[in-house]
């Protein structure tokens, strides 16, 4: 599923717009207000409701920032032990492990 370009909220198949830059970028939007706030040129680290914002505030929820660390270690290659810098048993606790 994809992710939304400027909220990162997830986008259900069949919803949502997409739309194709000149440049050729690819930027999925899962509402109106999303796309509205993109192209006011608003920055999601500015704007309070975007997991963007949360994550540099540090108001991330629990399961939203095992979601983000799962999304960066799965991009790079790497574990959530490496990424996270965190021990094995800490890093099976992240995984949902026992």
């Amino acid at each position: 599923m994809a992710r939304c370009s400027f909220c990162g909220n997830e986008i259900e198949k069949g919803t949502g717009t997409i739309f194709v830059q000149k440049i050729g970028k690819v930027l999925h939007f899962c509402s109106s207000k999303c796309e509205n706030n993109f192209g006011l040129g608003r920055k999601p680290k500015h704007t309070r409701w975007t997991q963007e914002f949360r994550k540099l505030k540090g108001k991330l929820t629990a399961e939203a920032e095992r979601e983000a660390l799962q999304r960066e270690a799965e991009g790079s290659g790497e574990t959530i032990k490496q990424k996270a810098g965190l021990s094995g048993a800490a890093a099976k606790k992240l995984k949902g492990g026992a």
